[in-house]
């Protein structure tokens, strides 16, 4: 979880978010990884993306490293070196279990050094941070290209089960998005949108059976029909389940 000014970072330094998620999420990295890759793969010939590199990439709120290790194994990213930035002790010594001659982890704080990539990853963070806006214009200009994973807790099923106070107590979101403000965020602090692409629900309950409840397989049903009528955009709006993977420079 990377930090900035203002931010209520006790909850990430010290023991009470180990202790509720001993595995920092790591169980969902490949996934993440997967649709980097896919992303990246989609637009290395844009002429939005002119040049996409990413020989270095750096991963701020990188947690356990999972992502990073994952994303090295994938073909186009097999020639980079990455290293990770947290200011959770606990995820960081989780991560130096995978460094290596091209991967690394720093505990700290990204936004206190002068570094600059290729390619900056902000995976699941911005949500977490009391003044985002003032973090995501401080990432500004720290990269050429940039991966942002975003949960979308915004949706007309999620309003009316009360997820949004569930989500800020179970895994500490400040903040709530829908597909729409999560890309005029990104857009009114200054990034460019090259491509946005969904992380679903169903790409994870392989990965977690625990979620496998009647409710969610439901959900999960109704979702599919809904995006084959509708579309997928109407599907999230209506019945959430989903993240938004965005490319920007």
């Amino acid at each position: 979880m990377a930090n900035v000014r203002g931010i209520s970072s006790d909850l990430y330094t010290g023991t009470g978010y180990a202790e509720a998620h001993p595995c920092w999420h790591d169980e969902d990295a490949g996934i993440k990884a997967a649709k980097i890759a896919k992303i990246v793969r989609a637009n290395a010939n844009s002429v939005r993306a002119d040049n996409l590199t990413c020989r270095k990439i750096v991963d701020v709120g990188c947690g356990a490293g999972g992502v990073l290790n994952a994303l090295l194994q994938h073909d186009i990213f097999r020639d980079s070196t990455a290293v990770g930035y947290d200011i959770a002790p606990y995820a960081i010594n989780l991560a130096k279990q995978r460094q290596r001659d091209n991967l690394s982890f720093r505990c700290g704080d990204f936004l206190q050094t002068s570094e600059s990539y290729d390619f900056l990853l902000c995976v699941d963070v911005f949500e977490h941070i009391d003044d985002y806006l003032g973090f995501l214009r401080k990432l500004r200009g720290r990269s050429k290209y940039y991966v942002f994973h975003i949960p979308l807790d915004i949706s007309v099923l999620g309003v009316l089960r009360g997820n949004l106070l569930r989500e800020r107590e179970k895994v500490g979101h400040l903040h709530y998005f829908d597909q729409s403000t999560a890309l005029a965020t990104l857009h009114d602090t200054g990034f460019e949108i090259i491509d946005r692409q969904y992380t679903t629900a169903g790409d994870l309950l392989h990965i977690h059976p625990e979620w496998r409840t009647t409710p969610s397989l439901l959900a999960n049903a109704a979702r599919r029909i809904v995006r084959t009528v509708a579309g997928e955009d109407l599907s999230v709006r209506l019945l959430g389940g989903a993240s938004l993977m965005v490319l920007t420079s």
